[in-house]
């Protein structure tokens, strides 16, 4: 049985066509050309299954899709068997590979609804299965808005990008990689770089900018700590010196952080905000540049 997934990167937009788009790895593509889409949804199945308004979402976008074959299934009972986890499964390398593009420069692009089609040698002959993720991201402006990549943007996001694995979501079906708390858990062998992940995956989905100051102050707090009491004065310290060369530029990460925790510590507290709402969206979209610089960094003091 041959088998094709598809689902929308919503936000994203590519500088040029794809027509059948660009590799992933084997048999993943995201392409944003209507031949693809208009061979895979318009189709009585589709339309049966996926409904008018789901299809009509497709139209526009940049989509990620996978072609394979499933050698050992052979009826509908067996697609049942493994459909909704593959669809499952497939949906969260679309999502992985967004998270990808975060490395590479601010974005909300996120993956939703995901469909798996099972089918012989037409997908009018085959069988459906969805699966859907919650987490929808903001900018770390607050701002829901189009994110346009370009052809060396999207090369670098594939550069040494591996989908994750089923085994990677043992025992959490229903969630998503980052967002799972065992990923906090010694137990399940948590490190400050899966952490800090976490806090920052929870950054981008809050909608209001100064709860994503806090989370990533506790996702430079996972990188840098060493003891169990707050010492952001250490952190700030921390930061630039690994970040930065010159005096000033030292000095201006170590006010942005110093900045950050202030705030964090009035909003933890029950105190009002003081800062405008363009100064908590400056201190937000600095942090999470200077976030980015840390996760692509990977130095081994993290470790």
């Amino acid at each position: 049985m041959k088998f094709r997934f598809i689902t929308i990167l919503h936000y994203l937009k590519l500088d040029t066509i794809k027509k059948r788009g660009v590799k992933i790895y084997p048999g993943a593509r995201i392409s944003n050309g209507s031949q693809i889409l208009s061979k895979t949804l318009e189709t009585e199945l589709m339309r049966t299954t996926l409904g008018d308004h789901s299809i009509t979402e497709f139209i526009n976008s940049v989509y990620f899709y996978i072609d394979g074959t499933f050698n050992h299934i052979h009826s509908k009972k067996d697609m049942d068997e493994i459909g909704n986890e593959h669809a499952l499964l497939y949906l969260r390398h679309a999502q992985a590979f967004a998270r990808k593009l975060w490395e590479i420069k601010d974005n909300n692009v996120y993956v939703r609804d995901g469909f798996f089609i099972f089918y012989h040698n037409h997908f009018n002959e085959g069988f459906t299965y969805k699966a859907s993720l919650a987490e929808i991201f903001t900018c770390a402006t607050g701002e829901k808005k189009n994110s346009l990549f370009t052809g060396s943007e999207i090369s670098s996001a594939i550069n040494n990008f591996e989908p994750p694995k089923i085994e990677d979501f043992e025992g959490e079906r229903s969630e998503s990689k980052w967002s799972s708390s065992k990923h906090l858990s010694k137990a399940f062998g948590s490190n400050r770089m899966v952490r800090a992940h976490y806090f920052i995956e929870s950054a981008r989905k809050s909608h209001v900018v100064s709860i994503k100051i806090v989370f990533y102050c506790h996702a430079l707090e996972c990188l840098f700590t060493v003891e169990n009491s707050e010492v952001h004065p250490e952190i700030a310290e921390r930061v630039s010196i690994l970040l930065s060369s010159s005096k000033e530029s030292k000095m201006k990460l170590f006010q942005l952080i110093k900045s950050a925790y202030s705030h964090r510590s009035r909003l933890l507290h029950g105190q009002y905000l003081k800062e405008t709402e363009s100064t908590l969206i400056e201190i937000s979209n600095e942090l999470d540049n200077v976030l980015r610089q840390l996760i692509l960094y990977n130095h081994e003091i993290f470790s």
